[in-house]
């Protein structure tokens, strides 16, 4: 009995050791399950990643930024693709494998520095640990890592531009203005939307800092310096490339309320399994205000509220701020509809904000009441609700593991019959301009460098653009063309033969493939 409770002892003594030794191992057996998965299936490919893989490819080859349909890439920033480029160029693996290697670790290094942030948050040793498990079982969190995508790496900067932030405001150190500085660089150079994170730096320094007027001038100076350069570099050549910022855009086919609904719809299921419609929109939001004012004003003075803000004061700000621009450009700009890609980099800053009240309302029982029952009956409640996120986070694995990875990488799109044709013909390899309604699966599937065939209109947008027939001036042109694809962006065939000479030279299970010549 008495080494039992020295044991507690000591451990009580070395509470903070043991938290980082778990939050660890919890990070590492993160990296291992992505890395098993992606070594097995291979990462999930979109448009998107296909994107990425090319340039690094031409960047390790020493060709620059050059997508796979042979142009300039702008319509991204460089970060990610560089990443894959230099590891193609020093360590010899393609960015098609080593984009899963380095998701794995990037996944790891989310739960390790989430975790090591929630220690400063969290009073509670049992919630901050259950605050690591649910980052660590997040379904939105698991399938971008099982994904060729940027979002991970923005993550990442996100957690390290709060981490080092809260380091700021409490201590005032140059060196963490200059690490959370140099997190949203990186961040801006992996997504544009990284430029909130500017926004929010700038006005956590002004605010929240605890340096006298003129140092605060000081240091915005030196931040936005360090975090506008760089960006600033990168969109002056796009501009110079290309007469855009980044890259051509054109209005979007959702409308306010569609995106609205999206936004709550997409961040209600991260946690519970229910839906709103628009009728329930304002109620929500209502209801959502009221339990702001009651927990912040009602229940503490308004000293301790402007105190206890610097706490999650930037987190706050950015999960906003985020939402804010998020909602915004997808009503006035067309790119992919909300959904928990676009949504993944406030999943982390929310859950703290989450654990955050939840560890003061058990905080409030321990002072009133003094019954640890309560206590252990409050943390049962959180830990029966994890099996919410485990069932959604089992129902993307056994789908990943059933269809052998997502969308290009999944069995069904290496088994197209199309794909196996272009394989097995050596006819496209003399001189044919290529095109097709899915020229990144061409490209990656097929090694073929591909284009789009005419656009009707930009993507998701409902402006209709002027037809242009790029293969009229091609002697030897090809179209690829894939059955049961929702691409009403572009020219179906039928519009096609009314504008050229199309002459069927393999008609196939998933698609057909036709030369074309001007009418």
């Amino acid at each position: 009995m008495k080494r039992f409770i020295l044991l507690i002892n000591i451990a009580r003594a070395n509470k903070n050791i043991i938290l980082k030794i778990i939050i660890a191992i919890l990070a590492l057996s993160g990296a291992i399950s992505i890395f098993y998965l992606t070594n097995l299936f291979g990462t999930g490919i979109t448009p998107d990643s296909v994107a990425y893989i090319s340039v690094a490819r031409h960047i390790s080859a020493g060709l620059g930024f050059i997508n796979f349909d042979g142009y300039v890439f702008i319509l991204q920033p460089p970060l990610y693709p560089i990443i894959l480029g230099i590891i193609k160029k020093i360590l010899f693996i393609d960015p098609l494998i080593s984009a899963g290697y380095l998701n794995s670790v990037l996944f790891g290094l989310i739960i390790f520095y989430s975790g090591l942030y929630l220690t400063r948050l969290l009073r509670s040793f049992a919630l901050t640990i259950l605050g690591v498990f649910v980052v660590l079982i997040s379904s939105t969190l698991i399938t971008i890592s099982l994904t060729t995508f940027t979002e991970p790496l923005f993550i990442l900067f996100i957690i390290l531009f709060l981490y080092y932030l809260d380091k700021y405001i409490k201590r005032g150190m140059i060196s963490s203005l200059v690490l959370f500085s140099l997190a949203i660089t990186f961040a801006c150079l992996t997504r544009y939307v990284g430029v909130v994170l500017i926004l929010t730096g700038s006005i956590c320094i002004l605010v929240f800092g605890e340096k006298p007027g003129k140092e605060k001038l000081k240091n915005l100076i030196l931040f936005l310096l360090i975090t506008l350069l760089p960006t600033g570099i990168w969109v002056l050549r796009n501009y110079l490339l290309s007469g855009t910022l980044v890259g051509q855009r054109a209005g979007s086919s959702f409308t306010l309320i569609d995106n609205l609904m999206l936004f709550f719809n997409t961040i209600i299921k991260w946690y519970l399994p229910w839906q709103i419609n628009k009728y329930q929109l304002l109620p929500l939001l209502i209801v959502v205000l009221i339990g702001i004012i009651d927990r912040y004003v009602l229940m503490y003075k308004l000293k301790n509220v402007i105190e206890g803000f610097k706490q999650f004061g930037p987190i706050i700000i950015f999960i906003l701020l985020y939402s804010f621009f998020i909602i915004v450009s997808s009503t006035t700009t067309a790119f992919d509809k909300i959904d928990n890609r676009l949504l993944s980099p406030i999943y982390i800053p929310l859950i703290f904000v989450i654990f955050l009240l939840l560890d003061n309302i058990l905080n409030y029982f321990k002072q009133r009441f003094h019954l640890k029952i309560l206590t252990i009956c409050f943390l049962f409640i959180i830990i029966v609700w994890t099996r919410y996120p485990i069932n959604r986070t089992n129902y993307y694995v056994n789908n990943y593991i059933e269809n052998s990875g997502w969308e290009y990488g999944s069995k069904i799109w290496k088994d197209n019959t199309v794909i196996n044709y272009l394989n097995n013909s050596t006819r496209f390899n003399t001189g044919y301009s290529i095109f097709s309604n899915a020229p990144e699966a061409v490209y990656i599937l097929a090694n073929l460098e591909t284009r789009w065939s005419p656009h009707k209109t930009m993507y998701n947008s409902p402006g209709l653009l002027i037809p242009k027939n790029i293969w009229y001036k091609e002697k030897k042109a090809i179209l690829v063309w894939f059955n049961n694809l929702d691409r009403n962006f572009l020219f179906n065939i039928d519009e096609l033969k009314e504008q050229t000479v199309m002459v069927k030279i393999a008609e196939l299970k998933d698609g057909d493939i036709y030369t074309i010549s001007k009418k």
